[in-house]
């Protein structure tokens, strides 16, 4: 009986050691970070291709750039500024995907050494690369290489409020877009397009990719007849799914009775606020009511003659340069392989809420002086925060 015991254990001991041995293994590995969470050190080389820092510098290196790098799985923001030769050297970041924002204002005096006059609104922008990957272990200079960007647009998207309140069911009719004016000058609505962006991927298509027009199925205009309906320097107006108090059908809802206009679809069941100008219909032969998505989806204005809209299919086509602002929204805002927009429109996605929650998706605000100035770089991964419920009329 002893000697087949010690038979037994002589086979065993050298199995029960292995499995130690493995076991150990694992806990180490496990205490060993992955590629993608190891800190890694990396330089950003900022290179010009519009000449101006050849003018005034002798050189395409682009200094004195703000960066931003934005981690969409840590939400966290990094700011860095490049120096005299145009690099950024960063350290301490974890390994991953970032969103990348560069941006280098030209002053006035250095655009007249360019141009031989004062102008302004001038700045070099990434305007292709969009999201860089940081590896550890992997030390080769990220190149960006930047363009010019004239002003920024007067008139904007400034809120979104899609997802539709908690604790009421399948309610979704209290929806809104609204717009704001961040110029020092009143702006005229009347005519401006309000147009949600098609996307046919589901049949094989990339409308991201066409390289002058978006492509809509919904075309929605503001009434008047040229100077009828101004929006004041620093002023939201909201236009509304349905202008009515929609607490009376969902508790932690909004209120839109007061919203200076509203979609009303005059050939199906839609409400209808007598007491609130009504948007006009171009095309939207679907639904009941105007629609855009509750976790994801794409809007832009622009100015263009309703009468001008090109027919394509069973959409119709508004060219990239009569867009004054287009803002896309996805359930999940770090796949911008799978954007609906244009990068040139905008290069980053807004979203990240789910339905019913109640959140709204609305653009930062970077000062109140000399009024509300929002942040518009063309790129909503930067440009929008989510906050906690719809702010109509106004900034959280």
């Amino acid at each position: 009986m002893v000697n087949r015991f010690i038979y037994t254990l002589r086979v065993l001991t050298p199995v029960l050691l292995a499995l130690f041995a493995s076991s150990c293994s694992m806990l180490l590995e496990d205490d060993v970070p992955t590629v993608a969470e190891r800190k890694t050190n990396f330089t950003v080389q900022l290179k010009d291709k519009s000449a101006f820092m050849q003018t005034l510098f002798g050189s395409e290196n682009v200094r004195n750039a703000k960066i931003l790098l934005q981690s969409p799985s840590l939400g966290n923001t990094y700011e860095f500024y490049s120096d005299t030769n145009g690099a950024v050297t960063i350290t301490g970041l974890l390994s991953g995907k970032y969103f990348v924002s560069v941006e280098r204002a030209m002053t006035a005096a250095e655009m007249t050494t360019i141009t031989g006059s004062a102008a302004s609104g001038y700045s070099l922008v990434n305007k292709e690369v969009r999201s860089i990957e940081l590896i550890a272990g992997d030390n080769a200079p990220i190149v960006l290489r930047l363009d010019i960007r004239v002003g920024a647009t007067p008139l904007i998207i400034s809120e979104i409020y899609a997802c539709g309140p908690p604790g009421s069911g399948l309610y979704y009719h209290d929806k809104y877009v609204e717009v704001y004016n961040q110029s020092d000058s009143v702006i005229y609505l009347d005519g401006l397009i309000v147009a949600v962006i098609y996307s046919s991927s589901y049949l094989g298509l990339n409308y991201r990719d066409d390289p002058a027009y978006i492509h809509s199925k919904s075309i929605w205009m503001f009434p008047g007849t040229g100077r009828d309906y101004p929006i004041q320097p620093g002023q939201f107006v909201v236009c509304a799914e349905d202008a009515i108090d929609h607490r009376m059908n969902a508790p932690l809802s909004v209120d839109l009775t007061s919203a200076p206009f509203e979609f009303y679809k005059d050939d199906a069941p839609d409400i209808d606020n007598p007491a609130v100008p009504n948007m006009i219909r171009i095309y939207q032969e679907a639904g009941n009511d105007w629609l855009i998505g509750g976790e994801k989806g794409a809007l832009a204005i622009a100015r263009f003659p309703a009468d001008s809209l090109i027919p394509y299919n069973d959409e119709f086509l508004i060219p990239y340069t009569a867009v004054l602002d287009a803002v896309e929204y996805m359930s999940d805002p770090t796949l911008l392989d799978k954007k609906t927009v244009n990068p040139s429109l905008d290069a980053g996605s807004a979203g990240g809420i789910q339905f019913y929650t109640g959140k709204s998706m609305e653009r930062k605000k970077l000062s109140d002086v000399p009024r509300i100035i929002l942040r518009d770089e063309n790129n909503s991964s930067f440009d929008y925060e989510i906050i906690p419920g719809p702010t109509p009329g106004g900034h959280h």
